[in-house]
Protein backbone atom coordinates (compact mmCIF):
# COMPACT_ATOMS: atom_id res chain seq x y z
CA UNK A 1 0.00 0.00 0.00
CA UNK A 2 1.51 3.18 -0.70
CA UNK A 3 0.71 6.12 1.70
CA UNK A 4 0.80 10.22 0.69
CA UNK A 5 -0.02 12.39 3.39
CA UNK A 6 0.52 16.21 4.35
CA UNK A 7 2.32 16.69 7.24
CA UNK A 8 2.39 19.80 9.40
CA UNK A 9 5.88 21.80 10.65
CA UNK A 10 5.24 20.34 14.35
CA UNK A 11 5.19 16.59 12.62
CA UNK A 12 7.46 17.20 10.30
CA UNK A 13 9.73 17.98 12.75
CA UNK A 14 8.29 14.64 15.03
CA UNK A 15 9.19 12.66 12.27
CA UNK A 16 12.56 13.81 11.45
CA UNK A 17 13.68 13.52 15.63
CA UNK A 18 12.40 10.12 15.68
CA UNK A 19 14.47 9.18 12.70
CA UNK A 20 17.08 11.07 14.26
CA UNK A 21 16.93 8.90 17.22
CA UNK A 22 16.36 5.32 15.84
CA UNK A 23 18.31 5.77 12.44
CA UNK A 24 15.30 4.63 10.95
CA UNK A 25 13.54 5.71 6.97
CA UNK A 26 10.40 7.16 7.31
CA UNK A 27 8.29 4.19 5.99
CA UNK A 28 9.81 2.24 9.04
CA UNK A 29 8.34 4.96 11.18
CA UNK A 30 5.39 5.36 10.22
CA UNK A 31 5.45 0.80 10.29
CA UNK A 32 6.41 1.02 14.07
CA UNK A 33 3.74 3.81 15.07
CA UNK A 34 1.02 1.83 13.71
CA UNK A 35 2.25 -1.56 15.12
CA UNK A 36 1.92 0.35 18.26
CA UNK A 37 -1.51 2.01 18.15
CA UNK A 38 -2.72 -1.21 16.77
CA UNK A 39 -1.34 -2.90 19.89
CA UNK A 40 -3.23 -0.06 21.69
CA UNK A 41 -6.52 -0.67 20.25
CA UNK A 42 -5.90 -4.89 20.81
CA UNK A 43 -5.56 -4.19 24.16
CA UNK A 44 -8.51 -2.20 24.45
CA UNK A 45 -11.31 -4.63 22.61
CA UNK A 46 -11.84 -7.63 24.94
CA UNK A 47 -14.36 -10.35 23.23
CA UNK A 48 -18.17 -9.89 24.92
CA UNK A 49 -18.06 -13.23 25.97
CA UNK A 50 -14.40 -13.30 27.92
CA UNK A 51 -15.88 -9.90 29.59
CA UNK A 52 -19.24 -11.71 30.89
CA UNK A 53 -17.58 -14.85 32.14
CA UNK A 54 -14.90 -12.85 33.31
CA UNK A 55 -17.78 -10.57 35.70
CA UNK A 56 -19.19 -13.76 37.27
CA UNK A 57 -22.43 -12.96 35.53
CA UNK A 58 -22.63 -15.89 33.05
CA UNK A 59 -23.47 -19.13 35.95
CA UNK A 60 -24.20 -17.14 39.18
CA UNK A 61 -27.83 -18.17 39.04
CA UNK A 62 -29.08 -21.59 40.46
CA UNK A 63 -32.07 -23.02 38.90
CA UNK A 64 -33.80 -26.82 37.55
CA UNK A 65 -31.52 -27.62 35.25
CA UNK A 66 -34.60 -28.69 33.02
CA UNK A 67 -35.52 -25.09 33.49
CA UNK A 68 -35.55 -24.61 30.14
CA UNK A 69 -38.16 -26.99 29.34
CA UNK A 70 -40.75 -26.81 31.85
CA UNK A 71 -40.56 -22.91 32.43
CA UNK A 72 -44.44 -22.73 32.23
CA UNK A 73 -44.90 -24.47 35.07
CA UNK A 74 -42.09 -23.55 37.38
CA UNK A 75 -43.31 -20.10 36.86
CA UNK A 76 -46.83 -21.20 37.15
CA UNK A 77 -45.69 -22.67 40.60
CA UNK A 78 -44.07 -19.57 41.73
CA UNK A 79 -46.96 -17.40 40.92
CA UNK A 80 -49.82 -19.72 42.47
CA UNK A 81 -46.98 -19.02 45.78
CA UNK A 82 -46.89 -15.76 45.83
CA UNK A 83 -50.69 -14.99 44.70
CA UNK A 84 -52.38 -17.89 47.12
CA UNK A 85 -55.69 -15.43 47.32
CA UNK A 86 -57.03 -16.82 44.43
Amino acid sequence: MRINARLDEEYSHKIAYIQQQTHKGVTDVIKSAIDLYYQQLQQHYQNPLSVLMESGFVGCGEADPNLSVNYKSVLGDGLDAKYDYR
